[in-house]
This record gives C-alpha cells, structure tokens and sequence, in this order.
C-alpha cells in the first residue's frame, strides 16, 4: 500500500504548478502520466514506471487495449499498490479520478470539489460530480 509522504501538500502543489500550462502531449503530459506524476509527487512512487516511453496516441492506446481498457488498467495499478477503489464523491485532494471528459474517458487528479487532467494547452478542470471512478491514496 503506498502512503501520501509527510511533504506531500508542498509536492503535489509543484506538479501541479509544472504542468499547469503545458499542452497535452502523448507520452508527456497526458492524462495517464499527469496523473502519475502527481501522484509519484504525493508518494514517491512511480505508477507509470512499467508504461513510460510511448510517444504517440497508437502506442498508448495499444498498451491501454492490453488491460481491456482504461479503467481496468487504473485499476489494476492501483489495486497492485492498495489503493482501494472509492465513490468519485469520496475523492480527497490527489486521489487519482476517471472521468468523462472533453476526450472522453479521462484521468485526472481530485483538487477538492474539481478534477484536474490535460486539456489542449494547459490543466482544465471538471467538477468532482463527472467522476464515474476514483481510488484512495493513504
């Protein structure tokens, strides 16, 4: 199970604030390795290390299509490191959201009472209320 380190608020501001305006790019600042990021900033722990080195939206989908979707792959990871699968609702600030967004199925990152995720140019936000899943970071 991995755990939000003591430093983690100071963190998790910092990715947030690095990828803020950064546009979406496949295998740099997408949604899956922006939600990783952040939470690698929270805990220590690299999510995406078995995933990294795509560059392009084939190769991701490709991967996605191996675990039969996105969802089963979030939460399979997540599973894989204790993160227990928790009403969109219930998300806290960092716990990992996947949701309907403007790309469709998404992944982002709960700031409070909004979801974060790459949008074309810079971060764009949803309300916590698209969320369709979420899971929990101790």
């Amino acid at each position: 199970m991995i755990h939000k380190l003591k430093n983690w608020p100071g963190a998790f501001a910092s990715a947030l604030s690095h990828a803020q305006s950064k546009p979406f790019i496949w295998g740099e600042n997408d949604c899956c390795l922006f939600a990783c990021n952040c939470i690698l900033a929270i805990t220590g722990v690299d999510l995406a290390r078995t995933f990294r080195g795509y560059n392009t939206a084939n190769e991701a989908t490709a991967h996605i299509a191996g675990y039969g979707g996105l969802y089963e792959l979030v939460s399979a990871i997540c599973r894989e490191h204790g993160m227990p699968e928790i009403p969109p609702r219930q998300a806290r600030r960092g716990d990992p959201v996947l949701f309907e967004g403007g790309f469709g199925l998404t992944l982002g990152i709960c700031v409070g009472d909004k979801i974060v995720a790459p949008g074309r140019n810079s971060l764009s936000s949803y309300g916590i209320l698209k969320g369709l899943h979420a899971w929990r970071i101790e």
